[in-house]
């Protein structure tokens, strides 16, 4: 597949980081003092912050599609293009069109609605999204909305994720990104606490021509700004969604991964 932006206009291959306040509706009813940052980088895969996880609280889950969800872009066929490539570890396929979403979803309507279901209640530190396309165009960026929930029933407000200002180009003439990361943390602990349940809303995220837009024709609920633009109609490859534990749990995930190989190759040997 082949905004005013608040940066000066990147050299292709040039990776730049930079967090985005673009978060209004914290998941207050999970973490009453949330104050969510998103943290971007772009380039290559190279250069991204980090690399997807096999480790993760959702890796290797298959997401339930919800009501309103709009499948999947005709070209995506492959069947681990689609739900299984969210959560297997590995980034962009041999194919070019993992996660590849569908698009014309409607202004202020998301293309892909998921949720996913935890073991048990966990405190959630980090949600990590990869987009990106070969093709090195609009389609690398992503918009979502993700809100947590204790119960499997009832749900927080919406925390509101747009990886770049609307605007924001990348084509032919700007940048050529080829992969995009988004890290959502909380300045002021864990994103939420004893979650059990996620649900995740993608969005189109551009107009065919490199150009990021937020989802909404008019003003953006989530964020209170009309950005100028209309909705957008093409919607990103995701490549991977990890969610991640207090950090403390990753280092023994990882900890007790590494000790389960060494015995593994100790036994073969």
């Amino acid at each position: 597949m082949d905004h005013m932006s608040e940066h000066a206009p990147q050299r292709k291959g040039e990776t730049m980081k930079a967090s985005f306040s673009l978060l209004v509706l914290a998941a207050t009813a999970v973490c009453a003092n949330a104050a969510p940052v998103v943290t971007t980088t772009q380039g290559n895969d190279g250069d991204l912050a980090k690399s997807p996880s096999a480790i993760d609280l959702i890796e290797g889950k298959i997401a339930t599609e919800l009501p309103g969800d709009k499948g999947w872009h005709p070209a995506n066929s492959d069947p681990l293009d689609k739900l299984p490539a969210f959560t297997d570890g590995q980034g962009m396929r041999a194919t070019g069109l993992t996660g590849l979403l569908n698009d014309f979803p409607g202004p202020g309507t998301p293309t892909k609605l998921i949720q996913y279901d935890l073991n048990s209640p966990t405190d959630i530190w980090e949600i990590d999204v990869f987009s990106g396309n070969n093709g090195r165009d609009g389609r690398v960026f992503h918009t979502y909305t993700v809100a947590f929930s204790t119960d499997g029933a009832n749900y927080s407000n919406p925390i509101y994720v747009q990886s770049h200002p609307s605007g924001t180009l990348n084509n032919a003439n700007n940048n050529q990104w080829a992969r995009v990361l988004t890290q959502l943390t909380d300045s002021a602990g864990p994103l939420a606490t004893g979650v059990t349940n996620l649900r995740f809303s993608f969005y189109a995220v551009d107009n065919t021509q490199g150009q990021m837009r937020d989802p909404f024709d008019g003003v953006n609920p989530f964020t209170g700004i009309d950005d100028g633009l209309g909705a957008p109609i093409s919607s990103p490859l995701i490549l991977e969604i990890d969610v991640v534990p207090e950090p403390a749990s990753v280092a023994a995930m990882a900890l007790g991964l590494t000790g389960f190989a060494a015995t593994f190759r100790r036994r073969r040997a």
